[in-house]
Order: C-alpha cells, then structure tokens, then sequence
C-alpha cells in the first residue's frame, strides 16, 4: 500500500501545497535578509511561478520515489484550468509538483524537509528565473 493512501484529493493536496510552498519561499527570503516589501515580495513570485516549479520539479525528480512521482502524475493529471498568461503544460506540471508537496507535509514532514533542503541551493542562485 502507498505512503500516500488516505490523504485527500490531488486538487486538495496542490491547493495545500501551494501554501505550504510559498511559507517556504518566504521563510526563506526573510533568512536572505530581504526586509523590504518589494524585495520580499519579488524574491517569493519569481520561484514560485509556474516555470519555476517546473523547473525545480525536474531537479528534484531524480531524488523522488516511484510513489512520490505517482503523486506528481496524479496530480500533474487533475483538471485545473491555467491563466491566460501560463503555459499549459508548465501550469499542470506545477500542479503535480505542488500536489507532491500538499502530500508531504501531511504524511511525512521529514521528507519534505530533506527536499526543501536540495531546493535551497537552486532557490538561491536566481537559476529559475
């Protein structure tokens, strides 16, 4: 049985992890030292836009388990429409991405931890954006 039976919905879990990853971004931008609104509020929408998670997706899709792909594909497959500015195929990949992360922090925080922390250095080298 999956690590990850019993959580909610794929769309319930991106929705999830949206926020969890954008508390993330933002913890992280305060440890930078950015103090001002514009450069917190920068620093946090350029890594967390779609291509951005795309992107981050495939640097960390070699550490992922088969189970944790799973979640990434089920939630890469949910139906949500995109905006009139993002890319398709980019805005349902993000979603997997944040589907996994929803996932994690309601099933394993450690995991989640570790990732963040494989993250952090391409979060940090202004590579996404």
């Amino acid at each position: 049985m999956s690590e990850f039976a019993g959580l909610p919905h794929a769309r319930a879990l991106a929705f999830l992890g949206d926020a969890v990853f954008e508390l993330f971004l933002r913890e992280l931008a305060v440890a930078q030292g950015l103090s001002y609104s514009k450069d917190l509020h920068d620093f946090t929408v350029r890594r967390a836009k779609a291509s951005a998670q795309v992107d981050l997706l495939h640097h960390l899709k070699p550490c992922l388990t088969d189970a944790e792909l799973e979640v990434v594909r089920q939630g890469r497959n949910v139906g949500v429409s995109a905006g009139r500015r993002a890319d398709q195929a980019a805005h349902r990949q993000a979603t997997g991405f944040e589907t996994l992360i929803g996932a994690l922090h309601l099933s394993n925080t450690s995991r989640l931890a570790a990732l963040f922390e494989l993250a952090k250095p391409l979060l940090l080298q202004d590579v996404l954006l």
